[in-house]
C-alpha cells in the first residue's frame, strides 16, 4: 500500500511540475553543451518564411513561385465591359456577320461589304428600314467616312474592340468571315436546288396568285370604311367574291407547295453535306474557344 501511493503521488507531482520545470532544465541543459553558441533551429535548418507566403523551391528564384498576371488573351471580354449589346442600348462597335447592304445618309445604298468586317458605332437612327447604325468600317480599301447599317444585319458590341488583343480581334473577324461565307454558301445551294425543281415555276405562280387575292382584299376593306348606301354594298358584294376565290387559290398553292417540298427532300442536295460547309463549320469550333461572349 505505501509503495502504490508513493506511485500515485509522484506520477501526480510530476504531471503539474514537469510542464513548469522542463524549459528551465532544457534551457540549462543547452548552455552547459554548447559553450554559447547557438543550437540551430531543427535538423531542417533551411530559410523559413512567414505563414502563408510560398517558398522558393531550390534553384529557383522567390519570383518563379508568384503568380503570373493573366495574358489578354485568357481574360474574359466581358471583364473589361464588352459584352452583346442590347437592341434598346447604343452600341459602341460591331462586326459583320454575313454580306450586308450599307448606306448613305439619305437612305442611298452605297454597296455590299463582307462577313467579318470591324466598325465603329456612333449613333443610332429611325428610318423606313428600320434601325440603322451609324458607323465607320475599319478595313484597308474601304470608303472613308460614316455610313449606315441595319440593327439587326451585324453583330454588335459594347465597350471598345481595342480592349481586345489583336490576336483576338484577329480570331474574331476570321470567325465572321467564315460565317459569312457558309450562309452564303448555303444560300447558293438553296437558289440551285429550287431552280432544279421541277414543281418550282408552278409553286410561285400559285403563291403569287394567292399573295395578290389577299393584298386586293386588303385594298377593299380600307376603302369599304369610307364608302355608304349602294358603292359599299357592291364593295361587299367584291369583297365576298374574293374571299371565295380565296380558298380555290389557297388550295392551289398548297398542293403545288406539297409537291415542291417532296421533290426538295428526295432530290435536293442539302447544305449541311457540302464539303466547304463542313470545313468552315470545323474551323469556326477552332476559333470558338478563343472568343468566350463574342462568337455567336
Amino acid at each position: 500500500m505505501i509503495f502504490s501511493a508513493t506511485f500515485v503521488v509522484g506520477s501526480v507531482a510530476i504531471y503539474y511540475v514537469a510542464p513548469k520545470v522542463g524549459p528551465v532544465v532544457a534551457a540549462y541543459l543547452r548552455a552547459e553543451g554548447t559553450d554559447g553558441e547557438e543550437p540551430p533551429e531543427s535538423v531542417d535548418s533551411g530559410p523559413r518564411a512567414p505563414s502563408g507566403t510560398p517558398v522558393a523551391a531550390p534553384g529557383k528564384s522567390p519570383a518563379d513561385t508568384l503568380p503570373k498576371a493573366p495574358d489578354d488573351d485568357d481574360l474574359s471580354p466581358a471583364l473589361v465591359g464588352i459584352y452583346p449589346a442590347r437592341s434598346s442600348e447604343s452600341p459602341g462597335w460591331g462586326v459583320t456577320t454575313h454580306a450586308i447592304s450599307y448606306y448613305k445618309a439619305d437612305g442611298s445604298r452605297v454597296g455590299t461589304v463582307e462577313g467579318g468586317v470591324l466598325f465603329d458605332c456612333s449613333k443610332m437612327h429611325t428610318s423606313s428600314k428600320g434601325t440603322m447604325v451609324e458607323c465607320s468600317f475599319l478595313q484597308d480599301g474601304m470608303t472613308d467616312g460614316t455610313f449606315f447599317i441595319g440593327r439587326k444585319d451585324a453583330q454588335f458590341f459594347t465597350g471598345s474592340h481595342q480592349k481586345l488583343s489583336k490576336a483576338r480581334v484577329r480570331a474574331l473577324k476570321e470567325y465572321y468571315a467564315l460565317s459569312g461565307k457558309i450562309e452564303a454558301r448555303r444560300a447558293d445551294i438553296l437558289e440551285r436546288s429550287a431552280a432544279m425543281n421541277p414543281h418550282f415555276a408552278e409553286a410561285r405562280k400559285a403563291y403569287e396568285a394567292f399573295q395578290k387575292n389577299i393584298e386586293e382584299a386588303k385594298r377593299l376593306e380600307q376603302l369599304r370604311e369610307k364608302l355608304t348606301d349602294v358603292k359599299r354594298m357592291e364593295l361587299e358584294d367584291q369583297l365576298r367574291e374574293l374571299k371565295l376565290k380565296e380558298v380555290g387559290l389557297k388550295k392551289t398553292f398548297e398542293e403545288t407547295q406539297e409537291k415542291f417540298t417532296a421533290w426538295k427532300k428526295a432530290h435536293a442536295p442539302k447544305p449541311e453535306d457540302d464539303t466547304d460547309i463542313q470545313k468552315w463549320t470545323q474551323e469556326k469550333k477552332r476559333l470558338a474557344p478563343a472568343l468566350p461572349g463574342l462568337a455567336y
